[in-house]
């Protein structure tokens, strides 16, 4: 693509009216350049930070009009790589999208800006007694988790972004904004936009809004940490818990080789052996009766220290 013109830049500025939030400058571009793999950076030519639907919209329009292309970036958290501009363009920021418009602790639902992080509503949530539960562990914002239909620990529980997303403001290329989805917990009325959307990771619309689904901050939590002999066992125990219904709410596995990697970075003491990492959380007697199931489970697949 040839360099931005001046007209492209003008055109941006008339859309957003502040010279601040439109920059070619070299930092900026090389701040947007890249996300947290291994990919190479590839620099946009222009970055545009958007503060609502209605900007993102016409710089959508501006995009089709020249024939621009146009990256969406969140957080810049991701591991997919989607967020790097390989062909030059706009990186349309919308880290400044970040206003939670509706919390509705009796509906379990909130509306926030795409913009909006993790950790932030889960610290509004939190003071009704409730959370959003899904944890890719980075604080990234809302829009791009959905984009990316982010999972995480708390994925055997709770599910991915999909089963959490209820309604979704987009904008579509050429700048048209469509609605999908209702707060209606529960509807099975047209096509599923909602689902289709989450998950392109910003090749059919730009999210700029979304209703996410919330649930009660679990009463008792308990951690558990079982080492094996072969991950072999370690399988064979994770297939064991899973089907004996206990309420867990996070199960991950550790092979020897990042055991190690995680004493020689942290310090810690783990067994440098296949590991299992569990956690049950729910009412305070069925996470003491379930605890005590799970040990005897993994006891029975050959558990070397519980």
């Amino acid at each position: 693509m040839p360099d931005v013109t001046t007209a492209l830049v003008d055109a941006l500025l008339g859309v957003v009216g502040d010279p601040a939030r439109v920059s070619t400058g070299d930092s900026e571009r090389d701040l947007h350049a890249e996300d947290l793999t291994y990919h190479p950076p590839h620099r946009p030519d222009v970055v545009v930070y958007a503060l609502g639907t209605p900007e993102v919209a016409g710089i959508l329009r501006v995009a089709a009009e020249l024939e621009v292309p146009v990256t969406p970036l969140g957080a810049g958290t991701s591991l997919e790589g989607h967020v790097i501009p390989v062909r030059g363009g706009i990186s349309l920021d919308l880290s400044r999208m970040n206003r939670l418009l509706a919390l509705r602790p009796d509906e379990l639902t909130a509306t926030a800006q795409a913009g909006v992080t993790r950790d932030q509503l889960t610290r509004a949530a939190a003071e009704h007694g409730l959370q959003f539960p899904v944890d890719p562990g980075a604080d990234a914002t809302l829009g791009g988790m959905a984009a990316t239909n982010a999972s995480g620990t708390t994925t055997i529980r709770y599910g991915k972004m999909r089963a959490q997303v209820l309604a979704l403001e987009a904008v579509l290329p050429g700048g048209r904004v469509i609605r999908t989805g209702s707060r209606a917990p529960k509807t099975s009325a047209g096509y599923d936009l909602t689902g289709l959307l989450v998950g392109s990771e910003g090749t059919l619309a730009v999210i700029t809004e979304l209703t996410v689904r919330l649930h009660p901050i679990p009463e008792a939590t308990a951690l558990v940490r079982a080492s094996f002999g072969a991950i072999e066992g370690a399988g064979r125990a994770v297939s064991a818990i899973v089907g004996a219904g206990t309420a867990l709410s996070r199960l991950e596995i550790m092979d020897a080789w990042t055991a190690r990697a995680v004493n020689r970075y942290a310090g810690s003491a783990l067994v440098e052996g296949p590991t299992l990492f569990a956690e049950l959380s729910g009412a305070p007697a069925t996470v003491a009766a379930d605890l005590e199931d799970l040990r005897w489970l993994l006891a029975e697949h050959g558990a070397l220290d519980v």
